[in-house]
């Protein structure tokens, strides 16, 4: 069964051996975690150079509950390491775009429409929202631009809304990592307060306990392998 697909009864009694892999701690971990996990905002990393900065904007997405990150690859490869993300990388799923000799920020900003999401690229412009009044009735897909030039022109003038956050002091931005927590932090709590379906399906919670079971366990395709032999 490894490599093809399962019905959701498969899962389910899949789920339910590894469950016996795993203390009861960590698998009510995995359903508190579950229970704070939204795909109502998402993120998209323009053009990351930095592995710090890559690192922090995982870590902040898996503390704040926001599933997926969206690594866009127009110039710069993303790369973000496992120790500064304390493990967020296992927790937090990446979609990458990195085709060559392709706009990969709009093939991503084209995709995320698809799916019902509004663009919101990140911008010091006078006309920019702030964090405390960005709309959070509809998705969100907020994009991170590159630590030495921002977010691109081409996805400023396909965004829905740019986002800022007000300076007061001599300088005019914030480090990446820094203004996307900022501005994340902010928006969560806002969208937690608010009478709008931001938590995920059942099915899409089903999907990713089984990911993270699998994740949280030693030798798990080994484990998983046996288990089909024993109930063909």
């Amino acid at each position: 069964m490894l490599g093809k697909s399962m019905t959701v009864s498969d899962e389910l009694a899949l789920m339910a051996y590894l469950e016996s892999f795993v203390t009861s701690q960590r698998l009510g971990r995995i359903d508190a975690v579950l229970a704070h996990r939204t795909r109502h905002v998402t993120v998209v990393a323009e053009d990351f150079h930095d592995p710090h900065n890559a690192s922090a904007l995982l870590r902040t997405c898996d503390a704040l509950g926001i599933q997926d990150v969206h690594v866009v690859e127009n110039y710069n490869t993303f790369k973000a390491r496992v120790g500064a993300a304390s493990g967020a990388t296992k927790w937090v799923t990446q979609h990458q775009y990195g085709e060559p000799e392709q706009d990969n920020t709009l093939l991503c900003c084209e995709k995320l429409r698809s799916q019902g999401y509004l663009i919101v690229a990140t911008s010091p412009h006078l006309n920019a929202v702030p964090p405390e009044t960005m709309p959070l009735d509809q998705k969100l897909a907020v994009i991170f631009g590159s630590e030495q030039d921002g977010v691109s022109q081409r996805a400023i003038a396909t965004a829905d809304y740019q986002l800022k956050i007000p300076m007061v002091g001599f300088v005019e931005s914030l480090n990446v990592s820094v203004s996307a927590a900022v501005c994340l932090y902010t928006m969560m709590q806002r969208l937690k307060s608010l009478e709008v379906a931001w938590q995920l399906s059942d099915r899409e919670k089903q999907a990713l306990r089984l990911t993270w079971l699998r994740q949280s366990i030693q030798h798990s395709a080994a484990l998983e392998r046996r288990y089909w032999q024993q109930i063909r």
